[in-house]
């Protein structure tokens, strides 16, 4: 099923010429004495609040990617470049780190001076768009208090007549996470028609059966809202917070409340694929194909992107596929011919993820099948692609470290060339020898492949020679599979030992990856705990949300530093370029990569505001 008609659509019919998407719009401008006059500008300003997330600041490339994507699974496989965040060198003056604070900070200003206009509005009679941007403005706040630590928290909205509230005090981490967390907790109990409890038992028994998903996943729903403040309380029980030491067990136990609360509502399933696909490979290939998935709605919330750039109508801000996917790099003139479109491919797996997938928690006889993986001849003249049976693999790791990529080379044999695979065109598998007969095997070069989770493959993109930078494929903000992953920790982490509610959470992660689990009987708190977390790294991979876990789990710069070991390793793969760049990603983390510089431009603006104490 194709993206239906929204806020998108009704935007551009009522503000045709003024927008040409309602991912690419801001709020107007409005004052107190200012008002919306119609339900379609409501929307229109109401799209300016949600525009932000796709920006290139912000969900599009700077936070998503380069401030959020290199971590202990995920590195950047390029030497030079000015994009400093992805090796850990970047500073308060680094674009990147200004264009996400701006980014964010832009979408809360949105959503202040919408909610300013439309409170009491006649035109949102029961506040469901109201509900909307003040929880918009709540998730951006959590953002940065995640990324940067202590940040403004600006709940009034910046105008030419307000400028006065541009000066603005960064409050504690911990004090903005626990508003965040109220803010959110409110617009979940409004969406029910419901008042929060004051007892303290807010998230117990909350009841989100009936939630309508029309508007999902490019809008929030209920339980959307629940999912994400799941993750907040997580967050807010970290290691890493300060402050938070009489309140840890709490903030679990309301995460484990919040994220019961989606799945007892019985609204998601993971996605179970179908003759084409398997379940897993197919959430990505819908974000992909431009698709939504309406049976299972595992996807709960995504960052939409229309377009690439070939026409003003056609317009993004995304570099997903492009700088994270498969590298493809077309000859001149070949373009038409290609099965993959452009894209740099600028993210590889780690050896660490590599191992996750292929040895660790994996039972004895997995163990045995894995080891003894299958390699064939393959005859390179021919063309002929090696297929593998995947026995033993784990879906997800054929998926998002695939066996091939499409760099393409050329095969020769005395200086005559036999067979020439132009970059682009075809599946390229890994080999691990030149010679006429060659060997393909699924276990080389595991240091060196791409992130094949978002892929400009022409079969699921459905644009043939795209040569543009920028791209129409869809971002994760929140899975149900996360869902799952999160109950089953803070459960863990607020009881002190495994349930089997728990252990089968987890279960049916790897059971859709086709993997098989220990008995419950074998896990403790602390095994089920490294389970938990080593799964979380196998599904999530690649969604910008390993860095914070390595935060708030308290072992970001000793996982970092474990691309020094991995960089040594014999099977990372050819080439040396790789290794170094891995190894000297590694050497530049400090315990000040826990947050984010506060951008120098800010610090000139907003006289208020002092530089983060750890830079």
């Amino acid at each position: 099923m194709k993206k239906k008609i929204n806020i998108l659509a009704l935007a551009v019919m009522a503000f045709a010429g003024v927008s040409c998407s309602f991912l690419d719009v801001e709020a107007p401008v409005l004052t107190k004495e200012k008002f919306y006059k119609s339900e379609a500008e409501m929307l229109y300003s109401l799209a300016g609040v949600y525009g932000v997330i796709n920006n290139e600041g912000f969900y599009g490339n700077y936070y998503s990617l380069m401030l959020s994507n290199t971590d202990d699974l995920s590195y950047y496989n390029r030497s030079s470049g000015s994009n400093y965040a992805v090796w850990y060198l970047h500073n308060a003056g680094s674009p990147e780190v200004y264009g996400a604070w701006t980014a964010i900070y832009k979408g809360i200003n949105n959503a202040n001076v919408f909610m300013e206009a439309a409170e009491g509005s006649e035109f949102d009679p029961d506040g469901k768009f109201y509900n909307e941007a003040r929880f918009l403005r709540a998730f951006y706040h959590f953002i940065l208090a995640q990324a940067w630590g202590d940040v403004p928290l600006r709940t009034v909205a910046i105008t030419d007549q307000n400028k006065d509230e541009m000066n603005c005090k960064a409050s504690p981490q911990y004090d903005v996470l626990k508003w965040a967390a109220s803010e959110m907790e409110a617009c979940i109990y409004h969406d029910r028609g419901l008042e929060v409890p004051d007892d303290g038992t807010a998230g117990q028994n909350l009841d989100l059966s009936g939630v309508d998903l029309t508007q999902a996943p490019s809008r929030v729903t209920a339980t959307t809202m629940a999912g994400i403040l799941a993750r907040l309380y997580l967050f807010m029980a970290g290691e890493t917070v300060s402050g938070n030491e009489d309140f840890r067990k709490e903030y679990y136990r309301k995460a484990m409340d919040y994220a019961g609360a989606v799945i007892s509502s019985g609204l998601h399933r993971l996605n179970q694929g179908n003759d084409e696909h398997d379940g897993y490979s197919l959430v990505f290939i819908n974000m992909i194909e431009d698709v939504y998935d309406t049976r299972y709605r595992e996807s709960m919330w995504e960052a939409d992107f229309l377009g690439n750039r070939s026409s003003s109508d056609s317009w993004s801000n995304g570099r997903i596929g492009d700088l994270i996917g498969l590298q493809s790099s077309p000859k001149v003139g070949t373009y038409d011919d290609v099965n993959c479109n452009f894209a740099y491919g600028q993210y590889n797996g780690s050896v660490k993820l590599w191992n996750l997938y292929w040895a660790t928690d994996r039972t004895d006889e997995e163990n045995e099948i894995a080891l003894d993986g299958e390699t064939c001849t393959t005859d390179i003249a021919a063309g002929v692609f090696w297929e593998q049976s995947r026995k033993g693999w784990d879906k997800r790791q054929f998926w998002n470290m695939c066996p091939y990529n499409y760099t393409g080379w050329t095969y020769s044999v005395d200086g005559v060339v036999q067979a020439e695979y132009v970059a682009g065109i075809d599946r390229t598998p890994y080999r691990v020898s030149n010679s006429r007969t060659t060997i393909t095997d699924p276990t080389a070069a595991i240091g060196i492949r791409n992130c094949g989770k978002y892929r400009r493959e022409v079969i699921y993109e459905g644009v043939k020679g795209d040569k543009g930078t920028y791209t129409p494929i869809n971002y994760p903000i929140l899975r149900y599979s996360d869902v799952l992953l999160m109950y089953a920790e803070a459960q863990n982490e607020y009881e002190g030992y495994p349930t089997e509610v728990s252990y089968e959470y987890v279960k049916q992660v790897r059971d859709r990856a086709g993997i098989a689990t220990r008995d419950f009987g074998e896990y403790g708190y602390e095994s089920f705990r490294q389970l938990v977390r080593n799964e979380r790294g196998r599904e999530l991979c690649f969604e910008s949300l390993r860095k914070y876990d390595l935060i708030r789990w308290g072992i970001f710069y000793d996982s970092m530093k474990e691309y020094i070991e991995d960089s040594q390793d014999t099977n990372f793969g050819t080439g040396t370029v790789p290794k170094a760049i891995s190894a000297s990603t590694a050497s530049n983390v400090q315990q000040r990569h826990i947050v984010l510089p506060v951008p120098t431009i800010e610090l000139g603006v907003n006289k208020d505001l002092v530089q983060n104490p750890l830079w």
